[in-house]
């Protein structure tokens, strides 16, 4: 009897430790694979990780390659903007600024001369019997008397803040900021002569020409307006055609009703 406890009682055990080493290697094979099913995950996690870190890479390279495009588009862009403002604003014959830009420009001019008390200075120009020139030997030749009154009024203007600019016809216009009215008749006069030097040659003739030239100053006089600059200079001009040509007269503002 007491054997037959036994027995049972070992076998008891046995099948106890059996199953208990059933269930661990139940728990280890389901812990291995949930490690298996993690490390597959972290695995694909990486890869996604990889892919995405990959797509920004390309994403950025792009956007970089697209920017350095859009940049080099707007600086060419900027570049036909400009050379269209210079088409817009200069002279095509003569090469001086046309007399869109001298409306502006003298504006503005004035309002930095009224706003820093400095002088500010206008002197217009007119090639004296220019219609004879153009009747005598046509207009390919007026036109080439122009182009050399242009090159004249370069070669003397020496700084980069004076403006020369052909007005209309044969008119021209140099405005020029920070100079007084000596300053003014100096260049004036030396631009004269200048061109009385000069000769122009056109299908083996040669032309003399002479100008005549206004100049008004502005020194913040009372009332005296952007405009009342050329009305000024252009009565002076007047004057000087008056009294011969090839001259440079000068006219001091009087009262502004009466100009």
């Amino acid at each position: 009897m007491f054997t037959t406890i036994q027995l049972v009682l070992q076998f008891s055990s046995l099948t106890l430790l059996i199953l208990l080493t059933a269930l661990l290697m139940t728990l280890l094979v389901c812990l291995q694979e949930k490690n298996t099913t993690k490390f597959h995950d972290n695995v694909t996690e990486n890869q996604h990780v990889e892919n995405e870190v990959q797509d920004n890479d390309e994403l950025e390279s792009k956007v970089q390659e697209r920017t350095l495009e859009l940049n080099i588009a707007l600086q060419e862009l900027e570049e036909v903007n400009k050379e269209l403002e210079e088409k817009n604003t200069l002279d095509e014959l003569t090469g001086l600024y046309n007399r869109r830009f001298y409306d502006q420009k003298i504006l503005a001019e004035y309002r930095r001369s009224r706003r820093n008390l400095t002088p500010l200075s206008l002197l217009v120009i007119d090639i004296d019997h220019f219609k004879t020139v153009n009747d005598n030997y046509g207009h390919l030749a007026g036109d080439e008397c122009l182009v050399a009154v242009a090159a004249c009024i370069k070669s003397c203007l020496r700084r980069s803040a004076d403006i020369s600019c052909r007005y209309g016809g044969e008119e021209f216009c140099l405005i020029l900021p920070e100079t007084d009215s000596k300053g003014a008749m100096a260049l004036a006069e030396e631009l004269r002569e200048s061109i009385a030097s000069c000769q122009v040659s056109y299908n083996d003739i040669i032309i003399n020409l002479t100008i005549s030239c206004g100049i008004s100053t502005y020194l913040q006089q009372k009332d005296v307006q952007a405009e009342h600059l050329f009305v000024v200079a252009d009565q002076a001009l007047y004057q000087a055609k008056h009294n011969g040509r090839n001259q440079v007269i000068q006219q001091d503002f009087v009262k502004v009703s009466d100009i």
